[in-house]
């Protein structure tokens, strides 16, 4: 495996979110996190943030320097237990860059554990050859689910078709074949984990979506 690849990331199209709820000052722990991976921040810069619930009373967060694809880092929190706190990282040019995210975990005040390989390692991804033969139908490159990030513990990882060349439905296909998907990546009991299905009740959904929760197979007790 190569030890730099990275998570599906926030597809290049469309960039980081643009669901952030406010305006204000990076908050210290985002400012450690990037600033020791090697980002150049503007102290006085106000950025997009989204307050997000998290795990044993505390406050997760979610933060770009802008919305759309020309931010240059986009980062987000999951508050754990003792002080543990995982992190979901994109950098796209500050100056530093990365293939897709990568994912922290940090205990306290120590520095963060870069546990992207691991991740990887145990994630029930298509092998190389069915990724191939996707790649060869036109479907894109795996990517990050960016519309839940602002209250969900939970990222999806799909891959898309291209329009004009509709690909036939197998065990990964949803949504009338119109999406590929991947898995999810969860932050469960102080670590992330893979899994290829989850219950309805992570993952937020409106009745004006495209596609309901209800007929969406891979999540589970709706």
């Amino acid at each position: 495996m190569d030890v730099d690849a990275g998570l599906p990331g926030l597809s290049s199209v469309s960039g980081a979110p643009h669901d952030f709820s406010r305006v204000g000052p990076l908050p210290p722990d985002a400012k450690r996190i990037l600033a020791g991976l090697g980002c150049i921040l503007d102290e006085t810069a106000r950025v997009q943030l989204a307050d997000v619930p998290g795990g044993s009373g505390r406050r997760d967060v979610m933060v770009a320097d802008q919305p759309g694809t020309a931010y240059r880092y986009w980062l987000r929190s999951f508050s754990g237990s003792g002080g543990t706190t995982g992190y979901l990282v994109q950098l796209n040019g500050c100056p530093v860059s990365t293939v897709g995210m990568r994912a922290y975990i940090a205990h306290g005040d120590a520095a963060p554990q870069d546990v992207t390989a691991s991740i990887l390692a145990n994630s029930a991804l298509p092998d190389a050859a069915t990724m191939a033969a996707y790649a060869e139908a036109g479907v894109s490159e795996v990517f990050a689910v960016k519309e839940k990030l602002a209250n969900s513990r939970v990222v999806r990882w799909v891959a898309e078709p291209d329009v004009d060349r509709p690909i036939a439905k197998d065990a990964r296909t949803f949504d009338r074949g119109s999406m590929v998907h991947i898995g999810f990546l969860v932050w469960e009991k102080d670590r992330f984990v893979f899994h290829k299905t989850i219950p309805a009740s992570l993952w937020p959904c409106s009745k004006w979506e495209t596609l309901s929760c209800s007929e969406d197979p891979f999540l589970k007790g709706w």
